[in-house]
């Protein structure tokens, strides 16, 4: 990290400031590497693989003011974790394709006590047609309010699902290999899935799988009551973080499809609940119906 460089702060968060374009080119490689970290066996490539090949580059958008992010602070690393996406998808990735993203600050926020900041990815290929846009919230500093620590599903969240109740065990394995995964991550970030001792510092006090690995796992799900891969055709998936996936966690990811669905879309409501009964990811999946 150069030495000129100082920590970005709030102060320093003014929206519009913007990445580096960063450039990923798709192999079968990458994509079954994906798989192997998630345990997901799709024969299509996984939406949610979106978050590998166009990355959301924060650090990047930090380093274009010249400053450095809090994970990659020497002298006091703090995370930032994920929190929420809203993620829009146009087309499939297919190997051989040129994925040309950028990460944009989109806007920052105030609630609870707490602060976030929203960054913006935009996925293009090489001719400059979109693949996916999405937005990206993390908890950039908590105030005297802790955030969101889950609920437990009962009463009006013990729904009906739709298909099957699909099961994944996270481990200390499960995380790590997830979060080897991240391409262009700086040699300095402190992270929480990879770093266990700077892990037991952070928020949550122990390692925790990736927001958007979950996000993957609620995909998978859809996946399976849907055409692999549907969302690339024009889906939208929004997803909150309610509370931390830990190792030892057994997660039990159902969805039920919502009565008030929009004409020509179909709404998914995907919940990842885990073995205490907290709900710890919501997401609503719509697909549109051709």
């Amino acid at each position: 990290m150069p030495s000129d460089r100082r920590r970005f702060e709030w102060e320093d968060a003014h929206p519009g400031i913007c990445s580096d374009q960063f450039v990923v080119e798709v192999t079968e490689s990458s994509i079954q590497d994906y798989r192997v970290a998630t345990g997901n066996d799709s024969p299509e490539t996984p939406p949610a693989y979106i978050f590998v090949v166009a990355p959301q580059r924060r650090h990047a958008t930090m380093a274009s003011v010249g400053c450095h992010a809090p994970e990659q602070d020497s002298a006091e690393p703090r995370s930032t974790p994920y929190v929420g996406s809203d993620v829009r998808f146009h087309r499939a990735i297919a190997v051989g394709d040129t994925i040309r993203s950028t990460t944009v600050l989109d806007r920052k926020f105030e609630r609870g006590g707490n602060r976030f900041m929203v960054f913006k990815v935009n996925a293009t290929d090489a001719d400059g047609q979109p693949i996916a846009e999405y937005d990206y919230t993390c908890l950039w500093e908590r105030g005297a309010a802790r955030p969101a620590s889950g609920h437990r599903a009962q009463g009006s969240d013990a729904r009906v699902t739709t298909g099957d109740v699909l099961i994944k065990t996270e481990t200390s394995e499960t995380i790590a290999a997830y979060g080897t995964l991240p391409v262009d991550r700086p040699d300095d970030w402190m992270s929480t899935h990879t770093n266990e001792e700077f892990a037991k510092t952070a928020i949550f006090g122990a390692a925790v799988n990736a927001g958007v690995a979950t996000v993957g796992y609620s995909v998978q799900w859809l996946d399976a009551v849907e055409k692999p891969g549907t969302l690339w055709n024009g889906g939208l998936l929004e997803s909150r973080a309610l509370a931390p996936v830990k190792a030892g966690d057994d997660l039990q990811i159902s969805g039920r499809v919502r009565e008030d669905s929009p004409e020509n879309s179909r709404v998914y409501e995907i919940l990842v609940v885990n073995q205490s009964g907290v709900t710890a990811f919501r997401s609503i999946a719509t697909i549109p119906v051709l």
